[in-house]
């Protein structure tokens, strides 16, 4: 009797074992993952909107031989396992920020392309400590503004409800085919649209919509006046057919404006890329970031 009791015991403790390890491991879990190489000061890279981390690696093929690079993959994007709900940008902003602090990262640079970009802003106007530079890869403050001049802020959870309905009814072909045709609109180089499309594809379809909207009703035009360190901001301008009035003086116009309480911001563009920079003008890029950095 006293046996059986013992085994009850030991099974009784061993499953609130496993239990507790596995409640460690869900708290503990980073909604993202990472991929560290190279040696040197630290150089931190947030991918866009449903990208994975390999969007980076032309530029992590050369900068890692000076830097250490720390290339994220956010939850939710490109295959990888999303986090259990929404508000995802808070999530990933809270955990990068973590994620430098345990790793005792100093002289942080931050490179982020659109949402990233986006992201790199926030992570920059509320860390005064461990941040070296920032480099934003055609994103903006408010994007919305952009295309709205009246844009208020505020998220729209309703629209993204919307979204996030409609991609529920599309199979993977119907999303691969819509997120290619986004793909061409937003990169010019063709060797690259397979790929784009294929993590739009992959994404978590809640994820996308609610990320896309958190971004697009969140106006941090005045916020990023506290930023501290030097920021490099990349604007993309490719005519486009459907946008007769997106000249390059009206998108480098409208970043400088959006930019404008950020006195350490510097905004460039190029007129040979669309809004996938590191593909489309990789030449113009990388002596950007090289003069930047130095």
């Amino acid at each position: 009797m006293k046996k059986k009791i013992l085994a009850t015991s030991m099974l009784v403790m061993m499953f609130l074992l496993i239990g507790n390890c596995l409640f460690a491991q869900t708290q503990n879990e980073k909604p993202f993952s990472v991929k560290v190489t190279g040696k040197g000061e630290p150089i931190l890279f947030i991918p866009g909107l449903t990208c994975s981390g390999t969007v980076w690696d032309e530029t992590i093929a050369k900068y890692s031989k000076n830097y250490e690079c720390h290339v994220l993959t956010l939850a939710g994007y490109a295959g990888q396992a999303p986090i259990e709900k929404p508000p995802y940008l808070d999530a990933y902003k809270n955990a990068i920020i973590q994620y430098i602090k345990d790793k005792k990262l100093d002289n942080v640079i931050l490179v982020g392309h659109s949402i990233g970009g986006f992201l790199a802003l926030r992570i920059a106007t509320e860390m005064q400590q461990h941040l070296k530079k920032a480099i934003i890869v055609d994103a903006l403050p408010f994007y919305a503004g952009l295309m709205n001049p009246n844009a208020k802020d505020g998220f729209d959870e309703d629209a993204a409800k919307k979204s996030f309905a409609q991609f529920e009814k599309m199979d993977y072909k119907a999303i691969k085919a819509g997120q290619l045709n986004t793909a061409k609109f937003l990169c010019a180089d063709s060797t690259k649209w397979d790929m784009i499309a294929t993590w739009g594809a992959t994404s978590d379809r809640q994820t996308m919509a609610y990320s896309m909207y958190e971004m697009l009703g969140n106006d941090i035009r005045q916020k990023i006046a506290d930023i501290k360190i030097p920021v490099l901001v990349m604007a993309a301008f490719a005519p486009v057919a459907q946008y007769p009035t997106f000249t390059k003086d009206y998108v480098l116009s409208s970043y400088k404006q959006q930019y404008e309480q950020c006195k350490s911001c510097v905004v460039k563009a190029t007129d040979s890329s669309k809004h996938f920079i590191m593909y489309d003008s990789p030449a113009w890029y990388f002596n950007e970031i090289d003069t930047f950095i130095k």
